[in-house]
């Protein structure tokens, strides 16, 4: 009996799989002092990023009524760590062997961090772009601030990204379900997983550095830009880029190492048995965004500090 057969065969142990009827899916494989850590860490970010994306919702909410275009993308940022919170408390009782959902709750469960993440992502690639068209273009940038194009920018990227992990996970679905966190090897699929992972990790990180320099070395050759400003923003740049490196990227580097090792001929339970803790730790990792991006915009943004400390103040 192959090790496939036996982990085919004892599936209620597996975290990977799940029946039709509801069985109880584990995190067996994984120490217990990891998963504690690990539950920690999602009830802290689930708590954290809650309150915070919240507050920061409504403080920028102003803004978005009186000029659109950029603060409107920032929502749908923001609301994108939304919807990854809201996912954090299953990943608890996921861990801790307490999870019972059939077939269809296991999917949407799934999709639901790969769709906030991957938003989010796409809407830091937009953000960067529009920063360049304003040092850039200014006439042009005017066009992306009305009402109409942002409503139209932001819901065709929310519905573009859905598409692609909605159809992606459908074509996929072989005779196991996965759960949270949204983690497969599947044979058929690895090439593709592989040019996914690529396309929404890699890809943007050269985007934003891309972009990043070019806004800096723009607003270095401006006579009209204070350098004291330039510094400033050059340093938020930079800060944005690392924390996108650091909280996005490293989770896709298992994905698509695993994947390759998958297609250069390694058994899909080895790879399993090899990087799901690996996995876990790197998605755990990626689950801070929810917390460090509300925060960018509190310290970058005075407007946004402003309305926070009134608040406060009044109370």
């Amino acid at each position: 009996m192959t090790p496939e057969d036996k982990m085919d065969m004892n599936s209620s142990r597996c975290p990977f799989l799940t029946q039709d009827s509801g069985d109880v899916l584990s995190c067996s494989n994984i120490s217990h002092y990891t998963v504690t850590f690990l539950s920690c860490l999602y009830t802290m970010n689930t708590m954290l990023g809650l309150t915070l994306n919240i507050l920061v919702l409504w403080a920028i909410w102003p803004e978005v009524k009186r000029s659109h275009g950029l603060p409107t993308y920032v929502i749908s940022l923001l609301c994108a760590a939304l919807l990854e919170c809201l996912t954090l408390p299953f990943g608890v009782a996921y861990l801790s062997d307490s999870l019972e959902v059939g077939s269809l709750g296991c999917h949407v469960l799934s999709l639901m961090p790969k769709i906030a993440q991957r938003t989010a992502t796409t809407f830091v690639m937009w953000i960067f772009v529009l920063r360049y068209v304003a040092v850039t273009h200014p006439l042009k940038y005017a066009t992306f601030c009305s009402g109409r194009v942002c409503a139209s920018v932001s819901i065709s990227l929310w519905l573009t990204v859905t598409a692609i992990s909605v159809t992606e996970q459908a074509l996929a679905i072989d005779n196991s379900n996965i759960c949270f966190p949204g983690y497969r090897i599947i044979l058929e699929w690895a090439l593709i997983d592989l040019i996914l992972s690529v396309l929404f990790s890699h890809v943007p990180l050269i985007h934003l550095c891309t972009c990043g320099y070019l806004i800096s070395c723009t607003l270095k050759n401006s006579p009209s830009v204070p350098r004291k400003q330039h510094k400033r923003i050059s340093r938020l740049l930079f800060l944005a880029v690392v924390m996108f490196g650091i909280l996005f990227c490293p989770m896709h580097i298992v994905l698509e190492y695993q994947s390759i090792l998958v297609l250069l001929g390694q058994s899909i339970w080895q790879a399993k048995q090899t990087f799901i803790f690996h996995y876990h730790l790197m998605f755990a990792l990626n689950s801070l965004s929810v917390v460090i991006v509300p925060f960018f915009y509190v310290f970058s943004s005075s407007a946004i500090k402003k309305r926070l400390k009134g608040l406060f103040k009044h109370r």
